[in-house]
């Protein structure tokens, strides 16, 4: 059992050290004229005790305290006690132990919504998010929890993505995604990720070829509007987009990928 992990009694019985509240020596310095005690043994005794229960319930308490910090309406980048970074998505939140971080031992945290994580590398350590979109384990690497669509991607390195901490799952390395479905148990991997699920930290899409389909599916799945096509009589089966698009202008993205193939591509009302 780690020092952490035990109860508040098990950590005061541990840590109690006899004798190290001389009772004798403050009773000598409460004393009437007369020389008779203000106080007798027991109680002295009893008061001893119940310091140190209240030193040692106090020390448990601060080692084994929870810090939960929330981004609110804006990304919200954390340094953590172990080095690592985390960018918090506005609405998000992570909840951590520093003292269990910054020691020895697994490093856990705790998402609600969607962060990216820079794992600082620790051999020795690994690094779990624990939520309800699923159990992630990192020795060091970047990558993104979307606990709201549990879903994962991998910037670099490798993760283990699984449903919980004892369950089957999968390995994703460098621009791998996956999903844990409703109906699935373990995670499944997404063929077409593009690396825009990290849009929102760099603000801008990104893309190097991918189909204009998929692209057209991404962009409707983040503006949550469907978007119109005009082909124009092209055929543009084999079409593929290339550049860099700001998240914060989606008619401008609109008319970038238009102009592009000579098409007409509008939001629906």
């Amino acid at each position: 059992m780690e020092k952490n992990d035990m109860t508040p009694l098990e950590f005061v019985l541990k840590h109690y050290k006899e004798n190290s509240l001389n009772t004798e020596k403050a009773l000598r310095l409460v004393r009437r004229r007369g020389g008779a005690p203000l106080v007798n043994w027991r109680i002295v005794g009893a008061v001893a005790a119940s310091i140190v229960l209240i030193m040692g319930l106090f020390s448990w308490n601060r080692q084994n305290s929870t810090t939960t910090l929330m981004a609110y309406g804006q990304v919200r980048d954390i340094a953590l006690p172990d080095g690592s970074v985390v960018s918090l998505a506005p609405g998000s939140e992570i909840s951590f132990r520093p003292k269990k971080l910054s020691s020895g031992g697994v490093r856990k945290v705790s998402l609600k919504g969607k962060a990216f994580f820079e794992v600082e590398h620790v051999e020795t350590r690994p690094f779990e998010v624990r939520s309800e979109g699923g159990f992630v384990k990192v020795l060091g690497t970047k990558f993104q929890v979307d606990a709201d669509k549990r879903e994962v991607y991998v910037q670099s390195g490798m993760v283990f993505f699984a449903g919980s901490a004892n369950k089957d799952g999968v390995i994703l390395t460098r621009g791998m995604s996956a999903k844990l479905l409703e109906d699935s148990v373990i995670p499944v991997i997404d063929e077409a990720a593009t690396g825009n699920q990290i849009a929102w930290k760099r603000g801008t899409f990104i893309y190097d070829g991918q189909e204009l389909s998929i692209a057209i599916k991404e962009l409707e799945d983040w503006y949550g509007r469907d978007i119109e096509i005009d082909a124009l009589g092209r055929d543009i089966s084999d079409a593929r987009v290339v550049g860099s698009f700001d998240i914060d202008s989606p008619e401008d993205v609109l008319d970038a990928i238009s102009e592009a193939f000579d098409i007409s591509l509008r939001f629906k009302n």
